[in-house]
């Protein structure tokens, strides 16, 4: 078999499309396949009828698969018709887009291995290509599966979560599909403008309107849009924000009395933030200590576990009889920080108590949040928000994302 027919059974070509040559640089360890179009009729893509060639493009050059160590290219001069309207149009080629630069199988092979290790750096160093092409490849792949996703059924409830993008509080706004756990949209900023912005993206008035729940922190601007975009949705404060309102009024009160009680609170953080059964032996032992001595902080932590306990309430009325109660409770204390945590609850009373009962929660969100951050690690940060926010829908946007894949 000549390399011309070796190639040519490699590659599948479609009929009318022949390998002619195979040129192989040793020196560079490339090799160049020549493939030319050899009927005097193509499909015009405007029209999609047979029409007559009129004239070939200069050399084209496309980045394929490797051939064992060597990089291969597959070149050819690509035919141009003229159909019955007069209008000359580039045909299409089987193995690409015109307008790439390399084929769908090596798109392909660079969107597994980007799934694979998350770097964009040491993805484009094992193809041997820059930087530039691996993240034009996904951005591509990302607007592809954003036109092919459907979303004809809003889901029953969605995620509003921040998570960090540079130092300096620089956010962007994270929506997510909560039940298909799956981020929709990602916008820069945390304001009200960019809370409408990313909910806007994403949803049609009608859809907005089928919306159930909205889970999000106690952060303003989603509170306020969420209330104007979907005013009968079901508003609920993620219970994971709840309980870290808790663990902050539970540090800062150690703070303040570690001056007095150092014996005692020394070195106690995690022993008083952690769960009560992940603590080892020793932990439980400081930790005992610390509740039998009565301290102050020991009385804000007994408030967090009693909040802890009223969780997964059997409906609305009983989580707000149980809320009340709890508030009652800590407004007997002088716990400034307690205190401070219970004016946030009570001024967002509804969610917070919906909190206790709903079946929802951002726990998709936050577990897709961490995923991101290491996401974030591994590319060792992003330049711009807006290459942030296509690495999180390329990998956690449960997109269709290959050029032969089917829509979803």
């Amino acid at each position: 078999m000549t390399e011309s027919g070796f190639y040519q059974r490699l590659l599948l070509l479609k009929e009318g499309w022949e390998v002619k040559d195979v040129k192989v640089s040793h020196d560079i360890k490339e090799v160049d396949v020549y493939i030319e179009y050899t009927k005097d009729k193509a499909i015009c893509p405007v029209t999609n009828q047979l029409s007559r060639i009129y004239d070939y493009s200069s050399n084209r050059r496309w980045r394929h698969l490797d051939t064992m160590q060597y990089k291969t290219y597959l070149n050819c001069r690509v035919p141009r018709v003229i159909n019955e309207e007069g209008k000359v149009t580039t045909i299409e080629v089987p193995w690409s887009d015109y307008s790439s630069h390399y084929t769908s199988l090596f798109e392909e092979a660079v969107i597994n291995l980007l799934r694979f290790c998350k770097n964009q750096t040491k993805t484009a160093a094992f193809f041997g290509v820059s930087f530039y092409v691996v993240n034009r490849i996904m951005t591509h792949a990302v607007e592809r599966g954003l036109e092919r996703r459907k979303i004809d059924e809003s889901p029953v409830a969605i995620g509003l979560d921040e998570k960090s993008f540079r130092r300096g509080h620089d956010y962007v706004t994270v929506l997510t599909d909560i039940e298909n756990g799956r981020v929709l949209e990602v916008e820069h900023g945390r304001t009200i403008e960019a809370t409408k912005k990313v909910i806007d993206k994403t949803f049609t008035v009608e859809q907005l309107s089928a919306i159930e729940v909205v889970v999000s922190d106690m952060w303003d601007a989603y509170l306020n849009v969420t209330k104007e975009k979907m005013p009968d949705a079901k508003k609920v404060i993620d219970r994971f924000h709840l309980i870290k309102y808790l663990n902050e009024a539970i540090d800062k009160t150690r703070k303040q009395e570690l001056k007095t009680e150092q014996e005692l609170l020394k070195k106690s953080k995690f022993v008083l933030l952690k769960n009560e059964e992940n603590l080892s032996e020793k932990q439980r032992q400081q930790f005992e200590a610390i509740n039998k001595a009565n301290l102050r902080t020991a009385h804000v932590w007994r408030a967090k576990a009693n909040f802890k306990e009223m969780i997964l309430q059997p409906d609305q009325p009983h989580a707000i009889l149980m809320l009340n109660k709890w508030l009652q409770q800590v407004r007997t204390t002088t716990l400034h920080h307690l205190l401070k945590v219970a004016d946030t609850f009570e001024k967002h009373f509804i969610a917070v108590a919906n909190a206790l009962w709903s079946k929802y929660s951002n726990a998709i969100a936050e577990r897709i949040n961490g995923a991101i951050q290491e996401v974030k690690s591994i590319g060792k940060g992003f330049r711009n928000p807006q290459g942030f926010r296509t690495a999180i829908l390329f990998h956690y946007g449960k997109l269709s994302v290959y050029r032969s894949q089917k829509s979803q």
